[in-house]
């Protein structure tokens, strides 16, 4: 049975349903993008793979149908289609070390979204099947939907308790991989996950979210031969103090690496996050400081100290130009939010970024001998309009000025340049 035979199959098990209990969404996106001195991979105007200045439209649209069969069980399937027109990359330039095969954060054509079955009784919900699984504020659970394909999405269960606004959630589950050329009911997994995630309000002192996380993957690869780690910690957050705000995260992470020479090693590091500044109410402007950090791989030491950012999205964090994730960072920033027009939302956000250990890994390259911990400085500017409620349009600028961990380790690998980096998208986005 080919790709199109099979998505053929699942509409008509669909259609077979009484009409009388569905309902149908969708959504389409259309986002361009223009890069220069930089690509998803490498920084500079020499780059590896891919073009130093690089312009691009990007398309990804959503259909979805939900079935209720009762008050209790309902069914839930989608389809998406993302696509990159006139990109710098090939499809064989996304071949990942760590899973064996391609894994492309934004082309996947015509691919199974989701396709779950729910059962709700009372407070207690239970779903099984494709999914998305997302807490909080993305950071340590997050669908990565900035990309276009989406970074996690899982095949799994996925058992919920709900009491008023607080709630409980235990999953184990699979990361489906995005391949553009093969449709993935055949299972095409990466990491075995498994997640506990709470919600608990505390009247007047905020909320507090406990987080365990567990990753693994035994399928030995160009990278090691088997990650096994574990996650604990905390989000906390008050959005309203008398005016002021906070939001922390606190993750540790501990378990076992066996690298590729067969040697197992203790693993533990850790990332923190916390912002928090001023509301403005007559303005509708917010006015914050935030600080996160992320420990990098020591490598004076046999343990393995880097923190990998668990499964959270870092498409809005740590600069809009995508060059940082949390793991091996250390950033500084000072943002600004208003919501002083109408329908409108534009953050004015300011970085500067360090490296952990400035030995480790940043994208593509690792350089043993970085003294330097500097990465730059990054400027981003975004807004969104919000036309009506099916219709948001987002404008969005970066600058990013090369530090001195540039400026070194371009004279220590010929792929990398000091220039300056900037970055500019125009979206639109429709749902229904």
């Amino acid at each position: 049975m080919n790709r199109k035979q099979k998505i053929v199959w699942v509409a008509v098990a669909f259609s077979s349903l009484s009409m009388a209990q569905w309902s149908i969404d969708g959504e389409f996106r259309a986002r361009f993008e223009s890069f220069g001195n930089m690509n998803e991979k490498f920084y500079g105007t020499n780059p590896t793979l891919g073009e130093s200045d690089d312009s691009y439209l990007m398309t990804r649209v959503r259909l979805g149908v939900s079935y209720k069969f009762n008050e209790n069980v309902s069914l839930r399937a989608s389809l998406q289609d993302s696509r990159v027109l006139d990109w710098g990359f090939e499809n064989s330039d996304w071949y990942n070390k760590e899973f064996n095969q391609e894994h492309n954060p934004q082309q996947d054509n015509t691919e199974l979204y989701e396709l779950y079955l729910k059962y709700q009784y009372n407070n207690l919900a239970i779903t099984l099947g494709r999914q998305k699984i997302t807490y909080g504020d993305y950071r340590v659970f997050g669908p990565g939907e900035w990309k276009n394909s989406g970074k996690w999405l899982w095949d799994g269960v996925k058992l919920s308790y709900t009491k008023g606004e607080n709630f409980v959630d235990i999953f184990y589950a699979r990361n489906v991989l995005h391949d553009p050329d093969e449709l993935s009911f055949n299972g095409r997994h990466g990491y075995e996950a498994v997640g506990v995630y709470g919600h608990y309000a505390l009247d007047s002192w905020g909320v507090i979210e406990p987080i365990f996380a567990y990753k693994h993957n035994d399928k030995a690869n160009e990278v090691y031969n088997e990650l096994t780690s574990y996650y604990v910690g905390f989000r906390a957050y008050n959005e309203d103090i008398g005016g002021f705000f906070y939001d922390t995260t606190y993750i540790q992470s501990f378990g076992e690496y066996t690298k590729l020479d067969g040697t197992t090693v203790d693993s533990e590091g850790k990332g923190f996050h916390i912002d928090g500044g001023y509301s403005f109410k007559a303005l509708k402007t917010k006015i914050g400081l935030g600080y996160t950090y992320a420990s990098g791989d020591d490598p004076s030491t046999q343990e393995r100290e880097l923190f990998d950012g668990v499964f959270g999205a870092s498409d809005k964090y740590y600069g809009r130009l995508n060059l940082f994730e949390w793991s091996n960072l250390i950033d500084y920033e000072l943002f600004v939010i208003t919501k002083a027009l109408p329908d409108t939302h534009i953050k004015l956000e300011y970085h500067k970024f360090y490296a952990d250990k400035p030995t480790n890994k940043w994208k593509s390259y690792t350089i043993a001998s970085m003294r330097n911990d500097e990465y730059g400085d990054e400027i981003d500017l975004v807004a969104t309009y919000d036309y009506n409620k099916d219709i948001q349009l987002m404008l969005g600028a970066s600058y990013f000025v090369a530090g001195d961990y540039i400026q070194e380790a371009a004279t220590q690998n010929n792929a990398i340049t000091d220039d300056d980096a900037y970055g500019f998208f125009a979206q639109v986005q429709y749902k229904f």
